[in-house]
């Protein structure tokens, strides 16, 4: 709480106060890091090297930030996730990319990115319950690495040493070193996306199995569930049951207070529960399954 206060703290003041507040906090400055005003800048561990220079309007927010010497950081670029980020020395990222580190993203020595890059760590929005892909990997560029502008990085992308890649280009799996990549107008790739969901798509039973186990997980919350089982017994005695043959899964807080997911529909049973609310954004984030709620009301529902 007290890093979180002095990151806060250092929004509004210059860099030699900054730094001194950064080290007093056990972070790793190195000399003549440059810090300016007006930057959020916060990680459980911190490691910047000398001259370091991180513009105005800068926002980071990682597990793990650690930053090579000489390294510059370009107005308006985002920084943020529960990973890691990680650049060598020489390091270049221009104004406005952005970064989202749900996985670790590493950056090689004298590497980098031009104006309104991005990198995905992460790949889901639509629901994988219909056999739509959802995929999460780091990645990774290595040494002397130059990325144009507005090219789009996506989980799993692995960009060897020596490359330059031109402006517009989607990168998601591996460039062999010595590699220019550009943008083809005259070729595009078109696939069926109907015969992807066919192949992809698996049973409710192995989806709710997948979604439960992967939130309890995550949450390291312990639990009880024999093999072919639909029922997860958590230590506090609630529980979450699968119900494949409706779709739905039910999170039962006690026996009077249930929720009720419903998958088919796309739709919950409304509850400020912590517990239900943190599952919910773990399957839309990791799953792409997003619910409305369903209020108990006469008034239709309104999309937006």
């Amino acid at each position: 709480m007290f890093k979180k206060f002095v990151s806060l703290l250092c929004v509004i003041l210059p860099s030699a106060p900054t730094r001194f507040l950064y080290r007093l906090c056990g972070r790793r400055i190195g000399k003549n890091a440059r810090l300016p005003a007006l930057s959020y800048i916060h990680a459980d561990e911190m490691s910047l090297g000398n001259d370091v220079d991180i513009r105005r309007f800068v926002f980071i927010r990682v597990h793990r930030l650690s930053v090579g010497a000489n390294s510059i950081i370009s107005y308006g670029t985002q920084i943020k996730g529960p990973a890691s980020f990680t650049c060598k020395d020489n390091s270049y990222l221009g104004i406005h990319c952005i970064f989202h580190c749900l996985e670790d993203v590493s950056l090689g020595f004298y590497s980098g990115l031009g104006p309104r890059c991005t990198v995905y760590t992460h790949g889901s929005f639509l629901p994988v319950t219909m056999g739509y892909p959802a995929k999460f990997a780091p990645v990774v560029i290595e040494d002397f690495v130059w990325i144009a502008m507005e090219v789009a990085i996506m989980p799993g992308a692995h960009i060897e040493s020596n490359c330059i890649i031109n402006p517009g280009v989607v990168i998601s799996a591996r460039v062999k070193s010595n590699s220019l990549i550009q943008q083809n107008p005259n070729q595009y790739a078109i696939q069926d996306l109907s015969r992807l969901q066919r192949i992809s798509k698996k049973s409710p039973r192995f989806y709710h199995h997948k979604m439960i186990t992967a939130f309890l997980e995550a949450q390291a919350l312990a639990f009880q569930n024999e093999q072919d089982s639909a029922t997860f017994v958590l230590s506090d005695r609630s529980r979450f049951i699968s119900y494949p043959e409706t779709n739905c899964i039910e999170y039962q807080v006690n026996p009077k207070k249930k929720i009720r997911y419903d998958l088919e529909h796309f739709s919950v049973d409304p509850s400020r529960n912590a517990r239900h609310r943190e599952f919910l954004s773990f399957i839309r984030l990791r799953f792409g399954v997003t619910l409305r709620t369903r209020y108990r009301s006469s008034s239709p529902d309104i999309p937006g």
